[in-house]
C-alpha cells in the first residue's frame, strides 16, 4: 500500500474519535517528474477523499486544459515539440467543498552527443488496400522495443528531407542500352528531389567507377556520366557496405537505393558483413532487383568465390538486409522501367511517417533489439525497421 494512502486511512480511522476537517489529497501519477516530455502527454491524477469528488481541473503551465467530473481522472494534451520545461497540475474539489492540488514539473532535455546517438528514428510506411494511408494521427501508432512500449518524442508526417546513396551496378553485364536506362532511372530520382534533399550517385563493378559528392544539385550528380562505360565483375557487398558507411556521416533521413541483379562475384566481404553494418545504421535499403535475364539465370550463377548454393544464400541475405532496414525489394522485369521504379521509391519516401523515441532501457550491450510498430486501423499494412544494435 502506498505511504500516502496508508496515512490517509489512518487519518480516516481517527474520525470515529474526534472528527477533523474533511481530508482530500491529490497526486499525479503521470507524467513523471523531472523527465522531458513532447507531443501528446496524458495527465493522470489519483484523488483520495472521504467525500465524493465533484470535479478535477487539469492545468498545464497555468492554463486549464481539461475538466473531469468522474473517474478516470485523466486528460490528454499536446504540449508541442519544443524542448521546454512544463508544470502540470490537477486540482480536485469534493462534495464538502474541500480542494487540493497535485503538481509535477518536467524539465528540458539536455541535447548532447550521447543522447543524439541514443535517439531511435523509425521511418514507417503504412498502406491501406495498396495505397498510402496518410491520415493517421500520432495516437494510432504504438512502438515496442524488446516488448516494452515506448513513448514517442517526435512524430512527423509527409515530406522529411532525405539523403540518398544511389548505388548502381555498372558491371560488364550492364553494357550498352542497359547502363543508359539505369542512369536515366537514377537521374529521374535526382530531378525529383526537393530543396533540402541530397544524393550521391555511386557507380560500381568490381571497383568504384564513379562517385559524386552528396548534393542537391542535379547537374552535379549527372556531370561526367556520358563517359562511364560498363566494365568488370560485380562487388556488390563491398560497395553496399561502403554506401552505408558514407551515410553515417550524413544528416536527415538516410537511404540506399541499389540497382542490381544481386549477384556478387568479386566482393571481399560477405553478406553477413553487410548485415552487421546495416544493423548499426539507421539507413533504409531499397533494392531495385533486375530480373530481365530470368530468375533461373540469376540463381544458378557460379563463380570462383561461390557455387550456386552460395550465391542463393547471398541473395537471401541481401533480401534480409533490405527487410530489416524497413526498405523493400522492387522487382524490375525490364531495365527500361528503371526510371519508374526510382520514382515509386521517391514517392514512398515522401509518404512515410517518422517516429522518434529514446529507448527506456539503453544497455549498450551490443545485441540486437527487436522493434515493432503497430497501427490502429482496418486493413492497414505497416513496414518499418525491424530493430537495431544497441552499442
Amino acid at each position: 500500500m502506498r505511504p500516502r494512502r496508508t496515512a490517509l486511512l489512518a487519518l480516516l480511522a481517527l474520525t470515529a474519535v474526534a472528527p477533523p476537517a474533511a481530508a482530500i489529497d491529490v497526486f499525479l501519477t503521470s507524467p513523471k517528474p523531472q523527465v522531458g516530455v513532447f507531443g501528446e502527454v496524458t495527465i493522470e491524477a489519483e484523488v483520495l477523499s472521504s467525500h465524493p469528488i465533484v470535479e478535477v481541473v487539469f492545468e498545464v503551465d497555468g492554463e486549464v486544459v481539461g475538466r473531469r467530473t468522474e473517474p478516470p481522472w485523466q486528460v490528454t494534451v499536446d504540449v508541442g515539440q519544443d524542448n521546454v520545461a512544463h508544470v502540470f497540475e490537477a486540482t480536485a474539489r469534493d462534495a464538502s467543498g474541500e480542494t487540493a492540488t497535485g503538481r509535477v514539473a518536467t524539465r528540458t532535455i539536455a541535447v548532447d552527443m550521447r543522447l543524439d546517438l541514443e535517439l531511435q528514428q523509425l521511418y514507417v510506411t503504412v498502406t491501406r488496400s495498396g495505397s498510402a494511408a496518410l491520415d493517421l494521427p500520432r495516437g494510432a501508432f504504438t512502438v515496442s522495443d524488446d516488448g516494452q512500449r515506448q513513448e514517442l518524442v517526435t512524430f512527423e508526417r509527409g515530406d522529411v528531407p532525405l539523403t540518398a546513396a544511389l548505388l548502381v551496378d555498372t558491371s560488364l553485364s550492364m553494357h550498352g542500352a542497359r547502363i543508359r536506362a539505369a542512369l536515366e532511372g537514377a537521374n529521374a530520382f535526382v530531378t525529383g528531389m526537393r530543396d533540402l534533399d541530397e544524393a550521391s550517385l555511386i557507380l560500381f563493378s568490381d571497383r568504384l567507377l564513379h562517385q559524386t559528392p552528396f548534393t542537391g544539385d542535379a547537374a552535379v550528380v549527372g556531370r561526367g556520366l556520358g563517359t562511364v562505360q560498363a566494365q568488370g565483375g560485380t562487388a556488390l557487398n563491398d560497395h553496399l557496405y561502403t554506401a552505408l558507411k558514407l551515410l553515417d556521416r550524413q544528416q536527415g533521413r538516410r537511404v540506399v537505393i541499389l540497382l542490381s541483379d544481386g549477384i556478387d562475384v568479386e566482393s571481399v566481404l560477405g553478406i553477413e558483413d553487410v548485415l552487421w553494418k546495416a544493423r548499426r545504421s539507421q539507413a533504409l535499403v531499397y533494392w531495385i532487383r533486375l530480373q530481365d535475364q530470368g530468375a533461373q539465370a540469376v540463381t544458378s550463377r557460379t563463380s570462383s568465390w561461390r557455387d550456386s548454393a552460395g550465391h542463393a544464400a547471398e541473395i537471401s541475405g541481401l533480401t534480409r538486409v533490405v527487410n530489416e532496414s524497413g526498405g523493400r525489394v522492387v522487382d524490375l522485369d525490364r531495365i527500361e522501367n528503371a526510371a519508374g521504379a526510382f520514382r515509386v521509391i521517391l514517392q514512398e519516401l515522401r509518404e512515410q511517417y517518422v517516429l522518434g523515441y529514446y529507448p527506456s532501457a539503453n544497455l549498450n550491450d551490443g545485441r540486437w533489439h527487436k522493434v515493432q510498430v503497430r497501427v490502429d486501423g482496418f486493413n492497414l499494412v505497416v513496414r518499418s525497421r525491424e530493430g537495431y544494435v544497441d552499442f
